[in-house]
């Protein structure tokens, strides 16, 4: 029987071995800035590295970028910032990691947090495993040149002031 109990205990160690991973503790997720400063209406971009960091490859995951006010009084539509938030990335090799460019908008003026959040494809109820917070501070962009109206602002009614000024002049020399 005792031989029995070790052949089973070394066969349920080989699958323990050899099962896909997702442990928090096995899924790294890094960025490459803390802050972004940037105006309203600039694109910018954050870039995250996703770290298989144990020994067996992962189950297949994706990645979901988040996007979120620090201020009560702004509401953030994720979807206006980014068009591409999730990425599925599939199995992570062990030791193994991939690079996403996320391509951002600054579409609000205030202070905002974004975060990638890592978890597998299949759903889970586990936690996920969350990157670190990229603070960004999106200032209000002041501009007399809004789209090229400048030009059209000044020289329309220019125009048309001299159109009926020489129109007068006309006139009086008749």
């Amino acid at each position: 029987m005792d031989r029995r109990a070790a052949q089973l205990a070394a066969v349920l160690a080989t699958c323990a071995i050899s099962a896909p991973a997702l442990a928090a503790d096995e899924i790294l997720v890094t960025v490459d800035q803390p802050r972004v400063a940037t105006e309203l209406g600039r694109n910018f971009g954050v870039t995250t590295t996703i770290t298989n960091r144990g020994s067996v490859p992962s189950v297949a995951v994706l990645a979901h970028l988040n996007v979120l006010s620090l201020t009560s009084d702004v509401y953030v539509d994720p979807e206006d910032w980014s068009s591409e938030r999730t990425r599925y990335l599939g199995v992570l090799p062990a030791g193994a990691s991939t690079t996403i460019n996320w391509k951002l908008k600054a579409v609000n003026p205030g202070r905002f947090a974004t975060f990638v959040s890592v978890l597998p494809e299949a759903g889970s109820t586990d936690a996920p495993t969350n990157g670190a917070n990229v603070t960004i501070s999106v200032a209000t962009r002041q501009t007399l040149n809004s789209g090229g109206i400048l030009p059209l602002a000044i020289g329309i009614p220019a125009a048309l002031a001299l159109l009926t000024v020489s129109v007068r002049v006309r006139r009086s020399r008749r």
